[in-house]
């Protein structure tokens, strides 16, 4: 795992730390959180810290389940956001910054094939699916409402005191914002390789 921080060219596999991603969307409107919220040009810190804990193999569909924890991941970027949480207006946009600690994860992929001219078929990710749980979690929005800073301090306070709760109402369309961005990887790494070497014919 820490070899991922500087990548594994002979894989080609590219550095993940930090891991870059341009842009992610997480959108929810319905329940006591309804927001459209962007994020561009976030950086990720910690992905090479994290521990495979358990591996299964299913040999009959082809898939790999895997259990990890990953002790901290240190999050930034710009953000923009507007809409309603627990009740209470937001709205902002500028640089924001988050720690997530203590965050365990399981990746299920299944396993495929990919056909390719004059050669062997490829190792494919037919789908990947994730499922995680924070432990803690701190936050910081700048320039909340315009910029205005009391009414700014007073909803990152509230957001630090309420991310459990944010957390479980965003829980599912953040795991499928972060399968839709580990899916194209997956893909990648996992082309690489003959699909003869893996799976039976």
């Amino acid at each position: 795992m820490p070899q991922l921080a500087t990548g594994l060219p002979e894989y080609d596999i590219p550095p993940c730390e930090p891991l870059l991603v341009p842009s992610l969307a997480v959108q929810k409107t319905a329940g006591p959180v309804s927001i459209t919220s962007s994020f561009s040009d976030v950086t990720v810190r910690g992905p090479s810290h994290m521990k495979v804990k358990h591996v299964d193999v299913v040999s009959k569909n082809h898939s790999l389940v895997a259990t990890l924890h990953i002790p901290e991941l240190r999050v930034k970027g710009d953000y923009s956001l507007k809409g309603q949480l627990l009740m209470l207006p937001i709205e902002g946009s500028g640089k924001f910054s988050a720690k997530y600690g203590d965050i365990d994860a399981i990746v299920t992929i299944v396993l495929g094939r990919t056909p390719r001219d004059n050669a062997a078929d490829a190792l494919a990710c037919q789908s990947l699916d994730v499922k995680f749980h924070i432990g803690t979690a701190t936050m910081e929005l700048n320039n909340l409402f315009g910029g205005d800073d009391d009414l700014g301090n007073a909803m990152n306070k509230f957001l630090n005191e309420n991310w459990e709760n944010l957390v479980s109402e965003l829980q599912t369309p953040m795991e499928e914002a972060l399968r839709d961005f580990l899916k194209p990887l997956a893909d990648h790494a996992f082309g690489t390789l003959d699909a003869d070497d893996i799976l039976s014919k």
